[in-house]
């Protein structure tokens, strides 16, 4: 696929989204007005209409037709007509949105769009960089689309060698600035997780694998908090008390899915979570410094107690 179709798929559906309903005519003025709009566009219309085959759009109603089905195949976005003024919509925008991958790639590209008709902005927006992410990642996803194995070659941060071995990809999570695959791993017969910065390199072999059916990526991660899963941590209740200042951030952006307000005083908050206490839940406890304190459970005060402890010795003359 084109680099040029990819970011007219996303366009358009950036555009339903944004729109709501929109109808065919309207769509082609959208795009001649687009950053995407060229002159191939415009020679390829002018073609349409001396050969007879033309409906005087830039975006033919055939080749609308099919660009629907290919969204629908790569991003899982349903896109349909009402019949009753002919406009085009997304049938489901609720599950778009829960689609974090595809609606976090939309909305990069919503950004990159209007800073493109805008060229004088471009220094005064500034990315969070994600180094991880791009060089193995269509990879892994063309590898899940066809079904196939990767082989891969890793170079964990714990082994100073590099282990080679075959992954069958079942999907993929983002999680502080990195990419990882989750897959089932066929030298030790389990599903691990990996950090695509920490390959070295990946190809796509011709063995053929089948996404077990029982194996939900939302389900797999549902107590966790991060990328891993931390089998060996029980899931347990967590509850945690915020001043007036975390407790406004903890509610704009909650650290998990369980995140609940139970207690709200006036100047602090009571949160509580069901999940894992993993290593990565401690830590983004531990960066909120002395503006939370965790009320339960008793053990999960007396590691951070203890971490604190020994952070504190580090800097003791």
């Amino acid at each position: 696929m084109s680099r040029n179709l990819f970011a007219r798929y996303l366009w358009e559906i950036n555009t339903l989204y944004d729109r709501g309903h929109v109808t065919l005519k309207e769509l082609n003025q959208l795009y001649r007005d687009s950053f995407l709009y060229d002159e191939a566009d415009e020679e390829a219309r002018l073609e349409r209409r001396t050969t007879g085959n033309d409906d005087d759009g830039a975006i033919p109603r055939r080749t609308w037709d099919n660009h629907r089905r290919e969204i629908e195949t790569i991003f899982d976005v349903n896109i349909e007509c009402r019949k009753s003024d002919n406009t085009y919509y997304i049938a489901d925008d609720e599950g778009y949105m829960a689609s974090e991958m595809t609606h976090m790639i939309c909305n990069h590209f919503a950004v990159k769009n209007m800073l493109v008709e805008a060229d004088h902005l471009k220094s005064r927006v500034m990315y969070e960089n994600i180094p991880s992410g791009y060089k193995h990642l269509t990879t892994v996803i063309q590898a899940m689309r066809e079904g196939k194995a990767l082989n891969i070659v890793y170079q964990s941060f714990a082994r100073d060698e590099k282990t080679e071995f075959v992954l069958h990809p079942y999907c993929l999570k983002v999680f502080r600035q990195r990419w990882y695959v989750v897959g089932w791993h066929e030298p030790s017969d389990d599903v691990r997780i990996y950090g695509l910065d920490r390959v070295d390199s990946m190809t796509i072999t011709t063995k053929k694998f089948t996404m077990p059916a029982n194996f939900d990526p939302q389900e797999y991660f549902e107590d966790s908090f991060g990328v891993f899963r931390n089998d060996g941590v029980a899931v347990e209740t967590v509850r945690l008390r915020a001043n007036d200042e975390e407790r406004a951030y903890l509610r704009s952006l909650p650290l998990h899915h369980s995140q609940q307000e139970v207690e709200i005083g006036e100047d602090y908050s009571v949160f509580e979570w069901r999940l894992r206490p993993s290593f990565d839940f401690k830590q983004a406890i531990l960066a909120m410094g002395a503006n939370v304190e965790v009320l339960e459970p008793q053990w999960l005060r007396e590691d951070l107690r203890q971490k604190l402890t020994e952070m504190l010795n580090l800097y003791t003359p």
